[in-house]
């Protein structure tokens, strides 16, 4: 399984990201002036599955699909997750929460919610 290496100046500060996630490029080259926002015109481009993740670049499967030959300084590198495994939230029967004000200042909670889901019907 051929892979190659995109680094970064700095740290990856993501904690989402995770070996198995789908690696995207988009080139910031071409812009459009919409409304007071640019925006750019090229789709993501998929540059295959993350086989590795260290402080400051990840590794990526070659077989898969894309190509980062064409990759320059200014481009924006995303992920996304396997929507095959991802389809949920928590999975269980046994939760356990807790909420901790670490301010001085008094404060009330006025609502919590959460996604119940059977998940052994």
């Amino acid at each position: 399984m051929p892979t190659y290496a995109i680094s970064f100046t700095g740290n990856i500060n993501n904690d989402s990201l995770q070996v198995g996630d789908y690696a995207y490029a988009l080139n910031f080259v071409t812009f459009t002036q919409t409304g007071g926002f640019n925006q750019t015109v090229q789709s993501p481009i998929l540059l295959g599955i993350v086989t590795g993740i260290t402080i400051n670049s990840i590794n990526i499967n070659d077989d898969t699909v894309g190509d980062a030959s064409g990759l320059g300084p200014n481009d924006f590198i995303a992920f996304a997750k396997d929507s095959k495994v991802n389809l949920s939230g928590l999975v269980g029967y046994y939760a356990e929460a807790k909420f901790k004000n670490n301010s001085q200042q008094k404060a009330e909670m006025y609502s919590v919610g959460s996604e119940i889901t059977p998940s052994s019907k």
